[in-house]
């Protein structure tokens, strides 16, 4: 972090922050800071519809104590799960596991945080003159996944019932997740995208055992990038990246969503403590490594339950990919985690 140390950046006084991107973490990083006295500005207009998503025990805890939401009534409407069946590799036995969980419409839940947001919170087209810069939303050039794997993801009439499902075939995992109200959600992992995507998860049902959860395949799937990957340029002077523009975990942590939310409140605590005089260059190497061996860790169970399943030359590669960032993130590591960067105050806490 020396260059940063070099370079000049908003110190004890600033109080501008602009957020790009609306989803789950730039909401809740808006919120933070204009909690803390911040003037905050929502930059843009909102992307695309969230799709559906599913949040563990975790997850919701910090969200519901963030946003000030003891009954989660921000889950109203939302499918609750709990437990999961999984069969994880060749020869192994489905094992059932609880698993408390609750599936949201994501664009529901977004308004409902935007409605929450307090009136100081302004929307703008373009960005104002700002001592800081949040983004939440898009993907910084350059920073290449770590591997080539793709989700296949599509809505299937499935029985609602508080179990998903998750199996392993030769080419990859399927998982079916049901929504409520006689939908759910299918999802596939593979490392070569398929020339058919909506033949291909057909298929996948059928070879991962799950045909009888599923009252029909998906008729429309979306293919969309799915390897691990972090931005290189997390924390800068006067910018931090946060959520989806930081990064992005493999589908099969389960945890996606979770993370975003704690690189908002982590971005959020360190926008803070620079403006109240902390040093600067310390608090950005905070975030910068923290989010660096959280990754590093998610990379390591990826490498763990992948390798545990999959033997095909495309698996191979994947596998060697990932063994090759790991050496590398390892080598970037100075200290492997630290505690919360302040203490005393419950929504810094609730990431730790």
């Amino acid at each position: 972090m020396n260059e940063v140390r070099a370079i000049p950046m908003p110190g004890p006084g600033a109080d501008r922050v602009a957020v790009h991107g609306a989803g789950l973490a730039g909401l809740t990083c808006a919120l933070l800071a204009a909690r803390d006295g911040f003037t905050v500005t929502l930059v843009g207009t909102p992307s695309a519809p969230v799709p559906d998503l599913v949040l563990n025990e975790a997850t919701i805890a910090v969200l519901t104590r963030v946003w000030d939401d003891p009954d989660e009534r921000l889950l109203d409407g939302g499918h609750q799960l709990t437990g999961r069946s999984v069969r994880w590799g060749r020869d192994a036995a489905p094992v059932q596991v609880p698993a408390s969980a609750v599936v949201v419409d994501g664009q529901r839940l977004v308004d409902a945080l935007e409605q929450r947001l307090p009136a100081a919170v302004r929307r703008a087209e373009v960005a104002p003159a700002t001592d800081w810069t949040v983004r939440a939303a898009v993907r910084p050039a350059g920073n290449p996944p770590v591997g080539r794997r793709v989700l296949l993801a599509g809505h299937a009439p499935m029985p609602s019932t508080a179990v998903s499902r998750m199996a392993t075939t030769g080419r990859g995992w399927v998982c079916v997740v049901p929504a409520g109200n006689g939908r759910g959600l299918v999802q596939a992992m593979t490392p070569v995208p398929p020339d058919d995507p909506a033949g291909f998860l057909a298929e996948e049902i059928e070879a991962a055992g799950l045909g009888g959860f599923v009252t029909a395949p998906p008729p429309q799937v979306t293919v969309m990038p799915a390897a691990p990957w972090l931005s290189r340029q997390r924390a800068e002077p006067g910018r931090l990246h946060i959520g989806g523009a930081v990064l992005r975990l493999d589908p099969v942590s389960g945890s996606g969503a979770g993370h975003a939310l704690r690189t908002a409140i982590l971005a959020a605590a360190v926008i803070r403590g620079i403006r109240d005089g902390h040093r600067a260059a310390d608090l950005l190497g905070h975030y910068h490594r923290r989010l660096g061996a959280a990754f590093h860790d998610h990379l390591t169970g990826c490498a763990v339950h992948y390798r545990a399943a999959f033997d095909s030359p495309e698996w191979t590669g994947e596998l060697h990919i990932t063994a090759t960032a790991l050496t590398g993130h390892a080598a970037q590591l100075h200290t492997r985690r630290g505690g919360p960067v302040f203490t005393g105050r419950r929504d810094v806490a609730a990431m730790t």
